[in-house]
């Protein structure tokens, strides 16, 4: 196998694949970054604003090679045989094989970079955000991060769908920033959805206030975790391990922290009554009333 494109490994004399312990750590990165709520795209800009090295020993990512590589059965040992083939002999043409010749998965085919439970969980990951989507209504799971850290993670208790951040300039030209469902307009002029907007500042005091009231329930929610701990969900269980050793020694926070909101945070529920509910990653639901 040639390992020229493929990041973590290089072939000893027999053509085996060996470790290159340097690389495979850019590859386990890339799979925790994935899985404390960060998006490929997300992960490209990071790994470029840094100088991430890649196999080509340029500093340049692509989002659609990150998402190939999160999906690769190699970085945990396996090996699926023959997913291309020469289609064309005299010209050497290689094609993707769609089932026109017989493939063959081998396991524990040499040394893994990433455990086998943590690509499984990666793949269930993908699929809960696929599902998200379809459920919310929108085709893009995060967008400008740096900038918008809550951008679909605000949805509407009463259709279902995402939330759109949206500027509202008063007389004296200060922008005020809200966010409105999107199916409250979505026919310029015609009433949609009848919830009602949120500021941004409140949702941020949600985000904090969810976080330390579970900070300060902690004990009471310990027993839940060691379950999910043990259980056989895997991404249930990372998430778990996960929210157990976030909150073992977290302090209370007064502003937001972009990296454990995305770590934390599955969504924020807002209905019309003015109830907001915070959902977290490990399925605990913390409701709040605010000011109509």
């Amino acid at each position: 196998m040639s390992t020229a494109r493929f990041l973590g490994y290089d072939t000893d004399e027999s053509g085996k694949l060996v470790v290159n312990k340097k690389q495979a750590k850019i590859v386990q990165r890339l799979y925790m970054e994935f899985l404390h709520g960060k998006t490929t795209d997300y992960i490209k800009r990071i790994f470029e604003r840094e100088g991430v090295v890649n196999w080509n020993g340029s500093t340049k990512w692509q989002a659609t090679t990150l998402a190939s590589m999160l999906e690769n059965e190699k970085y945990k040992g396996d090996a699926l045989l023959q997913k291309s083939y020469t289609a064309d002999f005299l010209t050497k043409k290689r094609v993707m094989n769609e089932g026109e010749i017989q493939q063959f998965y081998i396991e524990d085919d040499h040394e893994a970079i990433i455990e086998p439970w943590i690509w499984e969980c990666v793949q269930l990951e993908m699929e809960r955000r696929k599902r998200y989507l379809e459920e919310h209504g929108t085709n893009s799971f995060s967008h400008n991060t740096e900038q918008n850290p809550f951008a679909a993670k605000i949805i509407c208790g009463e259709c279902g769908k995402v939330f759109h951040r949206k500027g509202w300039q008063s007389s004296t030209g200060e922008i005020r920033r809200i966010w409105q469902c999107s199916e409250r307009y979505k026919v310029k002029g015609v009433l949609g959805c009848s919830n009602r907007h949120i500021d941004e500042d409140t949702v941020r005091k949600i985000y904090f206030m969810a976080w330390n009231k579970m900070l300060e329930c902690r004990e009471a929610l310990l027993p839940e975790w060691k379950e999910k701990a043990q259980g056989e969900d895997l991404l249930a269980r990372f998430r778990a391990l996960e929210f157990m050793e976030l909150t073992e020694h977290a302090q209370p926070i007064q502003e937001l922290g972009v990296d454990l909101m995305l770590r934390t945070l599955d969504h924020i529920k807002v209905y019309e009554s003015g109830v907001v509910v915070t959902v977290f990653l490990d399925g605990t639901e913390i409701e709040y009333k605010t000011e109509n």
